[in-house]
């Protein structure tokens, strides 16, 4: 397996709702992801879901997650304004 097959997890979840939300930001930036552990969920509830990406996006997906825009204009544009941390995602351990 290459590195651009390789998958890694960037974000771990308790419930599959969240991950999906995680997915869907990723998504709308461009970057595949999978969600792993998400068909066990049906089972266990408590499994939660792993979001991976490819190796080589897995620093643009955390960055994605862990950033939300928080300044628009008068006309809905970001300006750029950012705040880190936002919850959408850890450090994907805690499964």
């Amino acid at each position: 397996m290459t590195s651009a097959e390789m998958m890694v997890t960037v974000a771990s979840y308790s419930t599959a709702g969240e991950a999906a939300v995680a997915q869907s930001v990723l998504d709308g930036a461009g970057v595949n992801s999978f969600l792993s552990g998400e068909e066990a969920n049906i089972l266990l509830p408590v499994s939660g879901a792993r979001l991976q990406v490819r190796a080589e996006d897995a620093e643009t997906a955390r960055i994605l997650l862990n950033t939300i825009p928080t300044s628009t204009n008068a006309d809905g544009v970001d300006t750029g304004s950012n705040i880190e941390g936002a919850s959408l995602a850890d450090n994907g351990d805690e499964l």
